[in-house]
Protein backbone atom coordinates (compact mmCIF):
# COMPACT_ATOMS: atom_id res chain seq x y z
CA UNK A 1 0.00 0.00 0.00
CA UNK A 2 2.94 2.52 0.76
CA UNK A 3 4.65 1.31 -2.30
CA UNK A 4 1.73 2.62 -4.27
CA UNK A 5 1.42 5.97 -2.41
CA UNK A 6 5.16 6.44 -3.03
CA UNK A 7 4.54 5.48 -6.73
CA UNK A 8 1.40 7.99 -7.01
CA UNK A 9 3.78 10.77 -5.27
CA UNK A 10 6.42 10.21 -7.48
CA UNK A 11 4.46 10.40 -10.60
CA UNK A 12 3.01 13.56 -9.46
CA UNK A 13 6.32 15.19 -8.56
CA UNK A 14 7.51 14.36 -12.08
CA UNK A 15 4.61 15.96 -13.78
CA UNK A 16 4.70 19.40 -11.67
CA UNK A 17 8.64 19.11 -12.72
CA UNK A 18 8.03 18.71 -16.15
CA UNK A 19 5.17 20.97 -16.23
CA UNK A 20 7.63 24.15 -14.29
CA UNK A 21 10.75 22.91 -17.02
CA UNK A 22 7.87 23.88 -19.46
CA UNK A 23 6.78 27.28 -17.61
CA UNK A 24 10.63 27.91 -17.25
CA UNK A 25 11.33 27.62 -20.92
CA UNK A 26 8.44 29.90 -21.75
CA UNK A 27 9.77 32.09 -19.43
CA UNK A 28 13.28 32.37 -20.65
CA UNK A 29 12.19 32.35 -24.55
CA UNK A 30 9.67 35.26 -23.95
CA UNK A 31 11.23 37.14 -21.23
CA UNK A 32 13.71 39.15 -23.38
CA UNK A 33 11.08 40.24 -26.10
CA UNK A 34 8.82 41.00 -22.77
CA UNK A 35 11.65 43.29 -21.48
CA UNK A 36 12.15 45.17 -24.75
CA UNK A 37 8.58 46.25 -25.21
CA UNK A 38 7.97 47.34 -21.17
CA UNK A 39 11.07 49.57 -22.14
CA UNK A 40 10.11 50.95 -25.32
CA UNK A 41 6.60 51.58 -23.65
CA UNK A 42 7.90 53.41 -20.80
CA UNK A 43 11.21 54.96 -21.75
CA UNK A 44 9.79 58.40 -20.73
CA UNK A 45 8.72 57.22 -17.78
CA UNK A 46 11.83 55.57 -16.39
CA UNK A 47 14.08 58.30 -17.76
CA UNK A 48 11.80 60.55 -15.78
CA UNK A 49 12.50 58.78 -12.57
CA UNK A 50 15.68 58.21 -13.58
CA UNK A 51 15.94 62.38 -13.30
CA UNK A 52 14.03 62.21 -9.74
CA UNK A 53 16.53 59.81 -8.45
CA UNK A 54 19.56 62.14 -9.58
CA UNK A 55 18.21 65.50 -8.04
CA UNK A 56 17.14 63.06 -4.98
CA UNK A 57 20.61 61.34 -4.76
CA UNK A 58 21.88 65.33 -4.91
CA UNK A 59 19.89 66.59 -1.96
CA UNK A 60 20.88 62.90 0.08
CA UNK A 61 23.78 63.22 2.56
CA UNK A 62 27.09 61.15 1.43
CA UNK A 63 27.33 60.28 4.70
CA UNK A 64 24.17 58.53 4.49
CA UNK A 65 25.00 57.15 1.59
CA UNK A 66 28.12 55.75 3.25
CA UNK A 67 26.42 54.59 6.28
CA UNK A 68 24.21 52.52 4.10
CA UNK A 69 26.74 51.02 1.62
CA UNK A 70 28.58 49.69 5.12
CA UNK A 71 25.57 48.33 6.68
CA UNK A 72 25.03 46.52 2.96
CA UNK A 73 28.09 45.09 3.41
CA UNK A 74 27.69 44.15 6.94
CA UNK A 75 24.50 42.45 5.52
CA UNK A 76 26.53 40.43 3.43
CA UNK A 77 29.21 39.39 5.08
CA UNK A 78 26.51 37.55 7.44
CA UNK A 79 25.05 35.79 3.98
CA UNK A 80 26.81 31.97 4.16
CA UNK A 81 29.50 31.52 2.04
CA UNK A 82 29.20 29.04 -0.95
CA UNK A 83 29.79 25.76 -0.28
CA UNK A 84 32.17 24.04 -2.55
CA UNK A 85 31.37 20.16 -2.66
CA UNK A 86 33.67 17.60 -3.70
CA UNK A 87 32.85 14.60 -6.26
CA UNK A 88 34.00 11.76 -6.62
CA UNK A 89 33.14 8.05 -8.77
CA UNK A 90 34.07 4.98 -6.96
CA UNK A 91 33.24 1.40 -8.52
CA UNK A 92 30.74 -0.14 -6.83
CA UNK A 93 30.60 -4.28 -5.64
CA UNK A 94 28.47 -4.84 -9.37
CA UNK A 95 30.73 -2.79 -11.33
CA UNK A 96 33.99 -4.03 -10.39
CA UNK A 97 32.21 -7.54 -10.56
CA UNK A 98 31.70 -7.02 -13.90
CA UNK A 99 35.14 -5.52 -15.27
CA UNK A 100 37.12 -8.24 -13.43
CA UNK A 101 34.21 -10.78 -15.49
CA UNK A 102 34.99 -9.17 -18.64
CA UNK A 103 38.88 -9.63 -18.27
CA UNK A 104 38.62 -13.29 -17.15
CA UNK A 105 36.38 -13.18 -20.34
CA UNK A 106 38.55 -11.89 -22.52
CA UNK A 107 41.94 -13.83 -21.05
CA UNK A 108 39.82 -17.19 -21.61
CA UNK A 109 38.79 -16.29 -24.70
CA UNK A 110 42.34 -14.97 -25.97
CA UNK A 111 43.83 -18.29 -24.44
CA UNK A 112 41.89 -20.32 -26.29
CA UNK A 113 41.89 -18.88 -29.81
CA UNK A 114 45.95 -18.75 -29.23
CA UNK A 115 45.38 -22.92 -28.30
CA UNK A 116 42.95 -23.11 -31.14
CA UNK A 117 45.69 -21.96 -33.51
CA UNK A 118 48.15 -23.74 -32.10
CA UNK A 119 46.41 -27.24 -32.29
CA UNK A 120 45.74 -26.36 -35.74
CA UNK A 121 49.28 -25.72 -37.07
CA UNK A 122 50.03 -28.70 -35.16
CA UNK A 123 47.04 -30.87 -37.08
CA UNK A 124 48.43 -29.27 -40.49
CA UNK A 125 51.60 -30.19 -39.61
CA UNK A 126 51.36 -33.88 -38.55
CA UNK A 127 48.53 -34.30 -41.31
CA UNK A 128 51.60 -33.53 -43.47
CA UNK A 129 53.84 -36.12 -41.97
CA UNK A 130 50.85 -38.87 -42.52
CA UNK A 131 50.31 -37.78 -45.95
CA UNK A 132 54.27 -38.14 -46.49
CA UNK A 133 54.60 -41.39 -45.15
CA UNK A 134 51.10 -42.63 -46.94
CA UNK A 135 53.00 -41.84 -49.79
CA UNK A 136 55.91 -43.74 -48.89
CA UNK A 137 53.69 -46.62 -47.90
CA UNK A 138 52.05 -46.64 -50.88
CA UNK A 139 54.70 -46.28 -53.57
CA UNK A 140 57.80 -48.22 -51.35
CA UNK A 141 55.51 -50.76 -49.59
CA UNK A 142 58.82 -52.84 -48.70
CA UNK A 143 60.53 -49.45 -47.01
CA UNK A 144 57.57 -48.99 -45.04
CA UNK A 145 57.37 -52.59 -43.96
CA UNK A 146 60.89 -51.80 -42.75
CA UNK A 147 60.29 -48.84 -41.14
CA UNK A 148 57.32 -50.63 -38.91
CA UNK A 149 59.43 -53.52 -38.64
CA UNK A 150 62.37 -50.99 -37.07
CA UNK A 151 59.81 -49.08 -34.74
CA UNK A 152 58.23 -52.18 -33.26
CA UNK A 153 61.75 -53.96 -32.45
CA UNK A 154 63.98 -50.77 -31.36
CA UNK A 155 62.46 -47.48 -32.24
CA UNK A 156 65.30 -45.67 -30.52
CA UNK A 157 67.74 -46.50 -32.71
CA UNK A 158 65.58 -45.62 -35.39
CA UNK A 159 64.71 -42.08 -34.23
CA UNK A 160 68.95 -41.61 -33.82
CA UNK A 161 69.35 -43.15 -37.53
CA UNK A 162 66.60 -40.48 -38.69
CA UNK A 163 67.63 -37.26 -36.74
CA UNK A 164 71.24 -38.23 -38.39
CA UNK A 165 69.94 -38.62 -41.76
CA UNK A 166 68.06 -35.73 -41.24
CA UNK A 167 71.30 -33.32 -40.15
CA UNK A 168 73.15 -34.88 -42.75
CA UNK A 169 70.53 -34.10 -45.35
CA UNK A 170 70.29 -30.26 -43.85
CA UNK A 171 74.21 -29.62 -44.33
CA UNK A 172 73.70 -31.16 -47.49
CA UNK A 173 70.94 -28.40 -48.44
CA UNK A 174 73.01 -25.58 -46.67
CA UNK A 175 76.47 -26.41 -48.54
CA UNK A 176 74.21 -26.37 -51.62
CA UNK A 177 73.33 -22.98 -51.05
CA UNK A 178 77.05 -21.86 -49.65
CA UNK A 179 78.08 -23.56 -53.16
CA UNK A 180 75.32 -21.23 -55.22
CA UNK A 181 75.84 -18.52 -53.61
CA UNK A 182 79.59 -18.89 -54.06
CA UNK A 183 78.75 -18.76 -57.40
CA UNK A 184 77.02 -16.61 -57.67
CA UNK A 185 79.34 -14.30 -56.50
CA UNK A 186 82.35 -15.90 -58.56
CA UNK A 187 79.69 -14.77 -61.46
CA UNK A 188 79.52 -11.74 -60.75
CA UNK A 189 83.39 -11.12 -59.68
CA UNK A 190 84.02 -12.81 -63.35
CA UNK A 191 81.35 -9.81 -64.96
CA UNK A 192 82.84 -6.74 -63.03
CA UNK A 193 86.20 -8.21 -64.41
CA UNK A 194 84.95 -7.90 -68.18
CA UNK A 195 83.41 -5.02 -67.40
CA UNK A 196 86.48 -3.34 -65.79
CA UNK A 197 89.01 -5.09 -69.17
CA UNK A 198 86.44 -3.60 -71.51
CA UNK A 199 86.75 -0.18 -69.95
CA UNK A 200 89.92 0.37 -70.77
Amino acid sequence: MQNEELEEKITMLEELIQGFVARMTIVETEMPEFLKIFLQQYKETLDRIASRIETANKRYDDAKIQQQIDEVKKLVATVPKVIGVKTSHHFGAWSTSLIIGVVVCFVATSLSVGTALYLNHQNDRLNDEAYNFWLVKALYPEVSKTIKKKLTTDPNALNQQAEKEMEKREAIIAAQAQLEQADKEEKAAKDNLEKARSDK
